[in-house]
């Protein structure tokens, strides 16, 4: 990336007590649709290039904020909620390995736990009114990628698999033993990831776009008051052809639809737009930016960084925002 500036079983003599496991744990889903799964999906092939360094990130999924409610199946202490990584166990291919950004942490086993800070409380009610027991919701602010590791397959083919299950959000005292019982965050079409010869070099011209004064008048909400161009410059050396796609994510300021409304001074919106047609650019969303087909080694994107009126009566003062630059390889 560049940026822009259990089961249980008590006896006694010949009387047993079976409690089912289905009864046993907490089940986590995503509040008010009640989900179990949900899906980041890589939407096409992915290439890889074969030259880059180990733990280069080739494909990130969106910034999710999943609202998720967990709640007890049956009384007892206090359960911690964690995220048990890969559950099923697989190896997801060879030379890419995945990994999950969790509170600005990367974790890249492909095993193991990791807390989320979330209790489901202690609860002594029976087991016909376990409802009446208190639940624990909370936002689990995340993304999961998958990073170049290890040795390129022959093939050129890193994954055979379909899906892959990245966590499951269960508690600490282990998974529920029913499948598709709790929230579980799976990567699709994995069998598109493939690896290229090399890799392209990229620059952003220029890094930082400085608009400089901008005076007040002739005001109308919603027009823009100045611009400035700038663009993604892309060389290779090899044969292998493939395309580039961005997404641009704020990391200061707060979004306004298609508008970024800089930290300190909502006067002004900046907005991104592709040059020379003006179509606004989604923050947060992919687009296909870049193709470099047999025989082309180098291409350039244009774009506008456009200063949009928010109201009509704007606060003079200085503004500042800056944008991360997102690149994958297809």
């Amino acid at each position: 990336m560049i940026t822009l500036s259990l089961l249980r079983g008590c006896s006694a003599l010949v009387l047993f007590l079976l409690v089912p496991a289905a009864s046993m744990g907490m089940t986590c889903k995503t509040q008010g649709a009640r989900e179990t799964v949900v899906h980041a999906d890589l939407g096409s092939t992915v290439a890889i290039p074969s030259t880059l360094p180990d733990g280069s990130v080739v494909w990130r999924s969106a910034r999710e904020h999943l609202s998720i409610e967990c709640a007890r199946e049956h009384p007892g202490p206090a359960e911690d909620v964690v995220l048990y990584l890969n559950p099923e166990n697989l190896r997801i291919g060879q030379g890419i390995r995945a990994g999950l950004t969790l509170n600005g942490i990367d974790y890249v086993q492909s095993a193991g736990r990791i807390p989320t800070q979330q209790v489901v409380p202690a609860c002594i009610e029976g087991a016909s009114n376990i409802q009446a027991c208190p639940k624990v919701t909370f936002s689990l602010p995340f993304s999961v990628f998958i990073e170049k590791y290890g040795s390129t397959p022959p093939s050129g083919i890193a994954s055979d698999l379909l899906n892959y299950r990245m966590f499951q959000v269960d508690s600490a005292n282990g998974m529920h033993p029913l499948p598709d019982t709790n929230l579980n965050y799976v990567i699709n079409n994995l069998s598109g990831l493939r690896f290229v010869a090399c890799n392209a070099h990229m620059r952003l011209l220029p890094e930082t776009v400085e608009f400089g004064p901008v005076p007040i008048k002739d005001v109308r909400v919603g027009e823009v008051a100045a611009f400035q161009r700038f663009a993604l410059a892309a060389s290779r050396t090899c044969d292998s052809p493939f395309s580039l796609d961005a997404r641009f994510t704020p990391v200061s300021g707060r979004l306004s639809g298609d508008v970024l409304l800089p930290t300190g001074n909502a006067s002004i919106g900046i907005r991104i737009t592709h040059a020379p047609a003006h179509r606004p650019i989604r923050f947060n969303e992919p687009f296909r930016v870049i193709d470099l087909p047999d025989g082309t080694y180098s291409a350039t994107a244009d774009f506008n960084a456009e200063l949009v009126w928010q109201t009509r009566t704007p606060v003079a003062g200085p503004f500042s925002a800056e944008v991360m630059v997102d690149l994958f390889y297809k």
